[in-house]
């Protein structure tokens, strides 16, 4: 599909993949935060698509809080301040560089320990008889896929997302929506110790079935437990990252 400037709308795949481009390159560093931007027909003849893409990529990347414009100044890159990190292309782009995939990995660390703990002890209130089957269902798989690095994640991906949905507020799933992607990258590293999805396991259950005795107390402690597990097995498989790499 033509560009707007040969008189039609540009493709919509384009403008993605311009997007990302522009995207990854922000925040891997490579355009920093209050630097400008190429000029618009820079990018679109470094890119080869045409002046409309980067028009409205540049737009999609000013909504995620990455970009604004300025007719003096150009495109600048905003202040890291302004991005919205919870966007999952944003969140995608940004565990290109080791360095940012560990720091939002021991973010989300955080952010789970003061959200989560909360949402199981609110599931434990507000869980209705579907949603705790659903919840069974969902750690079924997660027994049934254990040996499956891939179905094993989805079905703990599920089980965390069944639990926000059984603590009954919009805005708390809106929040696991959107950190689902480093989600994925956590549970996957830590399961690269050992025996961690097996043992974790256990600790999933202890919050079903706190949730299911209605015990919210029983089922943020149980979380908590499995929260700071998980801690530690991302942490000694980082240990054990930091001694091979001294080996060499």
């Amino acid at each position: 599909m033509k560009d707007r400037d040969s008189g039609e709308q540009p493709a919509t795949s384009r403008v993605a993949g311009v997007a990302e481009v522009l995207g990854r390159r922000i925040a891997e560093g490579r355009y920093p935060p209050d630097s400008t931007l190429p000029t618009e027909p820079e990018l679109a003849d470094a890119l080869g698509v045409g002046r409309n893409a980067v028009r409205e990529a540049v737009k999609m990347l000013a909504g995620k809080g990455l970009l604004r414009t300025s007719r003096r100044a150009g495109t600048i890159v905003q202040p890291h301040a302004e991005w919205n990190l919870l966007d999952p292309d944003l969140l995608s782009w940004s565990l290109g560089s080791p360095q940012a995939r560990e720091r939002l990995l021991d973010e989300l660390m955080d952010l789970r320990w003061m959200i989560e703990p909360e949402v199981a002890a609110k599931a434990a209130r507000r869980a209705t008889t579907v949603q705790c089957l659903r919840m069974w269902e969902a750690f079924e798989a997660m027994e049934r896929e254990r040996d499956d690095p891939v179905a094993s994640i989805d079905a703990d991906i599920l089980f965390h997302r069944r639990l926000f949905e059984a603590a009954d507020s919009r805005l708390l799933l809106s929040v696991f929506t959107a950190f689902s992607v480093l989600l994925r990258v956590n549970f996957a590293t830590a399961n690269e110790h050992d025996n961690a999805f097996v043992s974790n396991l256990e600790e999933h259950k202890a919050v079903l079935e706190a949730v299911q005795r209605r015990d919210a107390d029983g089922a943020a402690a149980a979380m908590r437990k499995l929260l700071t597990n998980n801690r530690a097995d991302i942490e000694r498989v980082r240990a054990q990252s930091r001694g091979e790499m001294a080996q060499v």
